[in-house]
């Protein structure tokens, strides 16, 4: 790294696992909390792209071929206004995808959950986490339980707000897709640009696994990140990005795994997320990631 860029390992999706550039690339990429992962072959983004663009307008707004992408304010516990920031977005869970989405866009987040899940596998034999606990400590993420997020991201350039607050994702691990600059990082307590790749997601760690993984030799890094004000730019369209997320339950325990290879809950799974909904929105809304996993049923599935 250095204090003018942010240089992250890359990776290729590779049968069912991950295949490095670097021979120490995962480690390296655990360490510094990110790395690019490929898109895989035949990805296609653009129902990812036309949502950001559209989940903010009524429905009767624009044409009728995206009718389906537009109305989520409508929508209790999915859409979420930013006050302080440029950001609004949407908040979805497997359930919550499976009503509300158009089939080619619940295909598209269902494939990046899925990679939600390989990044999380591979990075836990990595680190030597016995498998027979990996469904413990993860309250179920592993195997498609827990609750698995998927945020689209639309930055109002009008507002002369910061794009995003500071901070770490509450989950395991994030896969993330954008196309402008914007994003930061915290390295040495500087806010260095993490530009984008074509034809890459950015993956990021976060506190669920930050704090599984703290008490052994190689601690996994929670990426402290935000995203710049972005400055409207004429005749262009609104910055964007959209993301899967693998996350423990919205209510349980979250695990720690110690140094001798056993495992034990550290702290209520509910108190994580409002401690860092308060810290990091200072909103209206404390129940962010929370009340809607409970009311469908203790958290979604891919």
């Amino acid at each position: 790294m250095t204090v003018d860029t942010m240089t992250l390992q890359r990776a290729a999706g590779s049968g069912t696992g991950l295949r490095f550039d670097a021979a120490d690339g995962l480690s390296r990429a655990l360490r510094d909390g990110c790395f690019l992962l490929a898109l895989p072959a035949g990805f296609d983004p653009g129902p990812g792209i036309t949502l950001c663009r559209e989940f903010h307008r009524a429905p009767e707004d624009g044409p009728a071929a995206t009718r389906a992408y537009r109305g989520f304010k409508e929508v209790p516990g999915v859409y979420f206004d930013r006050e302080h920031f440029q950001t609004e977005h949407v908040l979805i869970d497997g359930p919550g995808r499976t009503r509300h989405f158009p089939p080619e866009l619940h295909a598209m987040a269902e494939r990046m959950s899925a990679l939600t899940l390989l990044v999380l596998r591979e990075a836990m034999t990595e680190l030597g986490i016995a498998p027979e606990l990996w469904s413990e400590v993860t309250g179920g993420a592993v195997d498609g339980l827990g609750t698995h997020w998927f945020a689209a991201n639309h930055y109002r350039s009008e507002r002369a707000q910061l794009g995003c607050a500071p901070h770490k994702d509450t989950g395991f691990v994030t896969v993330l897709y954008n196309e402008e600059p914007g994003l930061e990082a915290s390295v040495d307590g500087v806010w260095v640009p993490v530009d984008p790749v074509p034809g890459h997601f950015v993956v990021n760690f976060g506190g669920a696994f930050e704090l599984l993984t703290a008490a052994l030799d190689r601690p996994v890094r929670a990426l402290l990140h935000q995203v710049r004000q972005c400055a409207p730019v004429p005749g262009a369209a609104d910055r964007f990005s959209f993301a899967a997320f693998a996350n423990p339950p919205a209510t349980g325990d979250l695990h720690q795994v110690r140094e001798d290879g056993s495992a034990a809950p550290v702290r209520s799974s509910e108190d994580f997320l409002r401690e860092f909904n308060e810290r990091t929105w200072s909103d209206r809304h404390a129940d962010f990631g929370i009340a809607e996993a409970v009311d469908a049923g203790g958290g979604g599935t891919t």
